[in-house]
């Protein structure tokens, strides 16, 4: 009976964790370039119907995108669950995003970045928009780094890699990779792209990423680039769930 009781427990604990969702969002953006929409609109009403539905239809495969209603009423809807998450992890944290960007936001443009998901609407085609890029405040965390010199060229080797790999031989468009600094030191980094874009594209947007990444993190010990169409993360510590067989860095001078 003790056995049964452990077993049953030990599932329960189980159940938790595969259903954890980071709490709060790393970013949330209301556009105020938009205008607002009206409450009790048929706009208003076509976003509720889309993001209701947006957690069942991600789940199943990590990325959906979708669109309601006509002319003024229009509403593109897309929802982006980071590629090494299972598909409960992927439906409740698009569930709370969809929920946190309809109380947050009344613009007629939003987006809300988890760690494990992002959720944006838009009255236009978000994947054809500018590369607009975003900081979560936890970049102001990270400490500096003491000696950056070579720290900083791996972390652009790394980046690089993961960048073309996520672009051009991810049917995800996701892509996480390790490269040692020195005997102590491990960066990670990840990267990923929304799979309404091709490679190109994909891969010009990592590159306006990693450009905002070098401008606000570059010596640190992390930091995260998030936008519509694209993110890019690195750290000192191994913060995804994929096995990495490391990358070799070669000595060489180049920039992120």
């Amino acid at each position: 009976m003790y056995n049964s009781a452990f077993s049953a427990m030990l599932l329960l604990i189980m159940f938790i964790f595969s259903i954890k969702v980071s709490s709060n969002p790393l970013y949330t953006f209301c556009s105020d370039n938009t205008g607002n929409y009206t409450s009790n609109s048929t706009f208003e009403n076509n976003l509720k119907w889309v993001l209701d539905s947006l957690p069942s239809d991600t789940s199943g495969t990590g990325f959906y995108s979708t669109l309601i209603g006509e002319g003024v009423d229009r509403v593109y809807a897309r929802a982006l669950c980071r590629g090494d998450v299972n598909a409960t992890l992927c439906r409740n944290c698009v569930k709370n995003a969809s929920q946190d960007v309809l109380d947050g936001c009344k613009t007629l443009e939003a987006i809300v970045w988890y760690d494990d998901c992002q959720v944006q609407y838009s009255f236009q085609n978000s994947s054809l928009m500018v590369y607009t890029g975003k900081y979560p405040d936890s970049n102001n965390k990270e400490k500096n780094i003491s000696n950056p010199g070579r720290f900083d060229d791996v972390l652009t080797f790394l980046m690089n890699n993961v960048s073309n790999d996520a672009a051009y031989d991810s049917e995800l468009m996701f892509k996480t990779g390790e490269v040692k600094v020195n005997k102590k030191e491990t960066l990670y980094g990840l990267v990923q792209c929304t799979r309404d874009i091709v490679g190109d594209t994909c891969r010009s947007c990592l590159d306006s990423a990693l450009k905002d990444l070098n401008g606000c993190c570059r010596s640190r010990t992390g930091g995260s680039v998030l936008s519509r169409n694209c993110n890019v993360r690195f750290q000192i510590y191994k913060f995804y769930n994929v096995m990495n067989s490391p990358l070799i860095y070669a000595e060489s001078k180049t920039g992120i």
